[in-house]
């Protein structure tokens, strides 16, 4: 009888022994402090030809002791992991279950208490080996003091179980179903979420700087708080939600959060967010970009939904994309781009005079100049955008470094199109210069003149504005990084067209007349050409640092020219030299001129009634919803005057008698804003549409609340048509 007891007994322990391998193999030991105590432990026993496992990190803390979440708010930070020393797997990712607010003497803080499991996926580099883990945490631990802790943790997975054959359930341990239910309440991703973030913006209220974010899909009967948690690039603090307006059909609340830590001038506006929502037991988790003002409306052009995803957003990339190479190419017939003819001109008739090889070096050096000033305009750009400033499309016209050197460049083409000056030699300081300006290069081998051309072609051409320019423009600087690059090459490829073309077939340069003397001729009208495109740089840079210096830089470049002049009629080389001197003397003062001039004080009043035509009143956004409501329309004109776009719309279309007789209706309100000076209120504004440069043109009125946005280049009919749909059709009030 004993005998067959201690049978039965040594059955048993030997059938428990798997179990206690189990347990032991899918955690490690505890590692106790006074504040928690930690451990590692694993939601499968063997890996069973897995590819990626399941790991938990398990905090038991004390009463009154704290944790943090990945984004610990206002102080604190979360725990860190190292896997140096593991074998057969890859950096782990920990998947941070919902988090607790805690609210202590003005600072708010997230994370844990009590309880908690972090689950980590871990991949496995062959799943047909076992996996040997170490695994360093150091974590912060709070509670009226704040502890920095650590804690090692080695376990050993094995490949897979003696004699287990259960298949897909292979190897799961005992710890799976405490894991999965703290991975249970990581926010959600994706498409189709019971929750949603369907509009996030700033604004002011009573003073005080705010972020206002609405969400659908609230379950009206729960009775838990719902939690709003921001995370962004920019360290400032969010403070508690809190409810401002409740749609009951629907499930949509609209919350108000205080903005903590905004310098004087820092904006949130088109930064990107994540979004984090906590309703009880659901979370949702989504990326945003914070507005200027609420969308609601297609017309606005404010995201207001998921951003698209797959298959969607490959296709809406493509479709931008395509409008950006459509928008370079119509950008060689606009205004702006006028003055660069004299250069694409003589680039095409010196082509005459080259062998086809010569000229297709030319074009596609010229082609190349093009595309790699959009890759600078576009690296400055993100640079800009990472650093938190304003970024736009042509707002280097508002720097008066860059208006003085680009006037003094194009001056210097002109005195060159006289023949005032040109620099040969290799050994000369200026060849640089002369590779750029010279119309002596011979079979092409001087291809940085033609790469310049492109370059300095695509500086000039930024002040204007195309059909589908805009819409491909605002689509990049809302979105990525990669966004930027994307949008900015395919916008150079499609200005470098025309020269593509003439790279392609060469023949097409020989269809113009013959190399002779008219061409200096029109070497002369060409100089004229830009010594006019010259004066109007002048006139935009007199805004910037006032007339008094933009005179001193225009003297000074004339003073230039007089000396190269005289350089070119003496025969004295050392006579050539004293003038040549002077003349670099001349040109050195109009590019320190602007340093020792003042701005001028504008006084916005006086300047916007008196812009032309029509009575302009001041931009000022807020009145918009106001003028609306007492059933007034609203023309807003972002302008600026080195907007070449712009000048041409006014011309064109808005001061036009048939459009200024529509204008001057007593229920019509007009309000410009100028955008020649950098102006944080209108950056703003543009960004909240969607926009990033200009001409911008919006019409509001009691049946477009939320605005009718008009192309970049108006037509008389667009702008007629807008005015009757803002107001449903009604006759305009006449004076």
């Amino acid at each position: 009888m004993i005998r067959s007891l201690l049978v039965t007994l040594g059955l048993f322990i030997t059938a428990l022994a798997p179990l206690g391998a189990s347990a032991q193999t899918a955690a490690s030991n505890w590692v106790d402090e006074d504040f928690a105590s930690v451990r590692l432990i694993s939601a499968r026993d063997a890996i069973a030809g897995r590819d990626e496992i399941r790991l938990g990190l398990e905090f038991d803390l004390q009463p009154d002791w704290k944790i943090y979440w990945r984004s610990a708010g206002d102080a604190g930070f979360p725990p860190q992991l190292d896997w140096t020393g593991s074998a057969n797997i890859g950096n782990g990712e920990i998947r941070w279950p919902a988090p607790h607010r805690f609210s202590i003497f003005g600072l708010e803080t997230f994370g844990y208490k009590d309880h908690v499991i972090l689950p980590i996926d871990v991949p496995i580099t062959d799943p047909a080996q076992g996996a040997n883990i170490s695994l360093d945490v150091d974590y912060l631990v709070c509670s009226d003091v704040c502890i920095p802790a650590q804690a090692n943790f080695t376990l050993d997975i094995p490949a897979s179980l003696s004699g287990d054959t259960n298949g897909d359930t292979a190897g799961i341990s005992r710890f799976a179903h405490d894991i999965e239910k703290f991975a249970s309440r990581v926010p959600l991703r994706g498409n189709n979420l019971p929750m949603s973030v369907t509009d996030i913006w700033q604004s002011v209220e009573n003073d005080e700087t705010v972020l206002n974010v609405t969400v659908t899909g609230l379950d009206q009967t729960t009775t838990d708080p719902v939690e709003i948690l921001i995370e962004g690039n920019v360290r400032l603090g969010f403070g508690v939600p809190v409810p401002t307006e409740t749609d009951d059909a629907t499930g949509t609340q609209q919350f108000r959060l205080p903005i903590y830590g905004l310098k004087d001038g820092q904006t949130t506006i088109g930064d990107d967010m994540i979004v984090t929502v906590i309703a009880g037991p659901l979370a949702i988790e989504q990326d945003r970009q914070i507005a200027a003002a609420p969308s609601g409306s297609s017309n606005t052009g404010a995201s207001t939904t998921t951003p698209p995803t797959g298959n969607t957003a490959i296709t809406s990339l493509w479709l931008i994309g395509a409008l950006a190479l459509l928008g370079g190419f119509i950008l060689n017939f606009m205004p702006c781009v006028l003055p660069v003819l004299s250069i694409k001109v003589m680039s095409a008739m010196k082509a005459q005079g080259s062998e086809r090889s010569a000229t297709r070096r030319g074009f596609l050096a010229s082609a190349a100049g093009i595309i790699t000033s959009f890759w600078l305009i576009a690296l400055v750009l993100i640079a800009i955008k990472l650093a938190g400033g304003t970024i736009g499309w042509g707002i280097q016209f508002q720097q008066p470094l860059f208006l003085t050197v680009m006037t003094i460049i194009v001056a210097l083409f002109a005195f060159n199109m006289w023949g005032l000056f040109e620099i040969n030699g290799p050994a000369e300081l200026g060849n640089a210069a002369n590779d750029a300006i010279t119309t002596r290069e011979q079979s092409g081998s001087h291809l940085g003149g033609h790469f310049l051309t492109g370059m300095f072609a695509t500086l000039l051409a930024t002040p204007c504005s195309a059909p589908f320019l805009g819409t491909a423009v605002g689509f990049a600087l809302a979105g990525s990084n990669f966004d930027i690059v994307w949008i900015f090459t395919l916008l150079g490829i499609g200005l470098a067209i025309p020269y593509l073309a003439i790279a392609a077939r060469p023949e097409i340069a020989r269809l113009l007349p013959k190399p002779g003397r008219w061409m200096g001729f029109v070497k002369g009208v060409l100089g004229v050409a830009l010594a006019g495109t010259a004066i109007w740089l002048l006139s935009v840079l007199a805004v910037q640092i006032g007339m008094g210096g933009a005179i001193a830089v225009g003297v000074a470049l004339v003073i230039a020219g007089i000396l190269l002049f005289a350089r070119h009629r003496t025969t004295l080389q050392k006579r050539k030299f004293a003038f040549t001197a002077l003349a670099t003397l001349g040109v050195l003062a109009a590019l320190f001129a602007p340093g020792f001039s003042k701005a001028p004080v504008r006084d916005t009043a006086a300047t916007e009634t008196a812009t032309g035509k029509l009575p302009w009143q001041p931009f000022a956004p807020d009145d918009i919803a106001r003028h609306v409501a007492d059933g007034k329309t609203v023309l807003v004109d972002i302008t600026a005057d080195w907007c070449v776009s712009c000048q041409v719309n006014k011309k064109l279309v808005l001061e036009t008698a048939e459009i200024t007789d529509a204008l001057s209706a007593d229920n019509i309100v007009l309000m410009q804003g100028d955008w020649t000076r950098p102006d944080p209120l209108i950056s703003q504004y543009l960004a909240g549409y969607g926009r990033y440069g200009i001409p911008f043109n919006a019409v509001f009125g009691p049946k477009a609340e939320k605005g009718i946005l008009l192309s970049e280049l108006l037509g008389k009919k667009e702008v007629l048509d807008a005015l009757a749909g803002a107001t449903g059709g009604a006759d305009l009030v006449k004076n």
